[in-house]
């Protein structure tokens, strides 16, 4: 096993919580990945289900086909995790996940500081209600029962696997400590299958991409 390497430090915050992201190798997956790919993880590391405030955040350097999406040369698995869990997690380097078609986590993983920034975006954000307008209400709620404070805006209505049903989410105007708080925490449900997760955003606009 390699060693873990640094990404770029945040700059004020503090970095009880970061990323581990593994490089991945495989051609196609199936739409539905989400579910199938926290069986393969906990299946592999246990003790991941022993703690809920692990995220995986969705695949990225994938393309999206009509029946089944398509791994690219830059496809990355990413956990959001306490920093003192990253050698435990660095054990999936050489597995080989069945998500619809065979992936393997390829080369030493990285480490990411999270970074600061004033507006945060998650792609999907599930709270258990499907009417915009309560969604936000309670987005809201949410984010102020955090000591968080900023404007939210919602993009397009989305599904995930489950039946799972949420928006788009954008949240900007955010003090430096409130938006390590919001990446830390996250927002709503099922953040095991890449639901609620926020990363920088360098503008509001493009809400849905």
């Amino acid at each position: 096993m390699g060693e873990i390497g640094t990404g770029r430090v945040v700059s004020g915050g503090d970095s009880d919580v970061v990323d581990l992201v593994f490089g991945l190798r495989g051609r196609a997956i199936a739409l539905d990945y989400a579910d199938r790919l926290w069986r393969e993880l906990s299946g592999r590391l246990p003790w991941l289900a022993e703690d809920a405030s692990i995220a995986v955040h969705p695949l990225a350097g994938v393309s999206r086909g009509n029946t089944e999406i398509y791994l690219t040369r830059r496809a990355r698995l990413s956990l959001r995790l306490r920093r003192e869990l990253c050698v435990a997690a660095s054990a999936l380097e050489g597995a080989t996940l069945d998500l619809g078609g065979e992936v393997e986590v390829v080369g030493a993983p990285s480490m990411k500081m999270l970074q600061t920034s004033t507006v945060l975006y998650s792609p999907f954000v599930a709270i258990g209600i499907t009417d915009e307008v309560r969604f936000m209400a309670a987005c809201a709620e949410l984010i102020a029962g955090m000591g968080v404070s900023g404007e939210l805006i919602a993009g397009r209505a989305r599904g995930g696997d489950g039946g799972r049903q949420g928006y788009s989410l954008m949240i900007h105007g955010l003090k430096p400590e409130h938006s390590l708080q919001v990446q830390r925490t996250g927002l709503g449900n099922d953040r095991r299958r890449g639901c609620g997760i926020f990363v920088p955003h360098k503008s509001l606009a493009a809400v849905d991409e």
